[in-house]
């Protein structure tokens, strides 16, 4: 008996076949196991969220709403991005309204990813013009600007200007609200980075929001307030909050 034979381009189909049958049986191996060990990580750091997540309403915190978009447009403002608020609560401390939320933007084209920040807030007796004291220093624009850029000041204190750049449209401003003793209290806490925006005072962080966050940084925010001068109310406000 003769062998039979096999086309060329037939015996070149069946290998193909064969290994991709091979690729995606691979894939799928890969799969499981990622799925095997991944998952559980997952689901403890879903549940440990959750802990912190939870217990907001024994503070007096609960859900409320962002009147007129303010705080939407502040934590805009502290992302440099748009993005849309979660987990709105509103509550008081020290007689001042707070509020907290978390803010999510969306990064990436083709594939994009979903990234959770949070904003802590407290508000201000008057709107004041805005400052930026945060880790990361103002980027130059590399297009001519549609609106002032912040200009970064140094202060009297070498401590801070090592942790925090400072900046807003104004350096007499800037100075005039960094005086030694709002200093001293800044950096008597954790690093945080901080946006005064209209009349709110705004806590933002790259991460989730969390009730042990928020009660660390509510009084941050409350004291900055109380350390605010008068006249810089008086000579710098744009109007009292109604």
């Amino acid at each position: 008996m003769h062998a039979l034979d096999v086309p060329t381009w037939l015996d070149a189909l069946v290998g193909m076949q064969m290994g991709a049958a091979v690729f995606i049986g691979f894939v799928a191996l890969v799969g499981w196991v990622f799925a095997k060990l991944v998952s559980p990580s997952l689901d403890r750091e879903a549940a440990k969220l959750a802990r912190l997540q939870a217990g907001a309403e024994r503070y007096g915190w609960q859900p409320g709403e962002d009147i007129g978009g303010r705080l939407a447009a502040a934590g805009a403002r502290c992302f440099e991005d748009d993005g849309e608020l979660r987990r709105l609560l509103v509550g008081e401390y020290e007689g001042r309204r707070i509020e907290m939320a978390e803010f999510v933007t969306v990064e990436g084209g083709k594939l994009p990813t979903t990234v959770v920040n949070n904003l802590v807030a407290i508000e201000l007796p008057a709107g004041l013009p805005e400052l930026r004291i945060s880790h990361d220093q103002v980027t130059p624009p590399s297009l001519p600007p549609l609106e002032p850029v912040l200009q970064t000041s140094d202060t009297e204190s070498d401590a801070f200007n090592q942790r925090y750049f400072a900046a807003s449209l104004d350096p007499r401003y800037t100075s005039a609200m960094l005086h030694p003793r709002m200093i001293e209290w800044i950096l008597a806490h954790p690093p945080q980075d901080l946006r005064l925006v209209g009349n709110l005072l705004v806590a933002y962080t790259p991460k989730p929001w969390t009730v042990p966050h928020t009660l660390a940084t509510v009084p941050l925010l409350s004291g900055i307030v109380d350390r605010i001068p008068p006249f810089v109310l008086k000579d710098f406000g744009v109007g009292s909050v109604s």
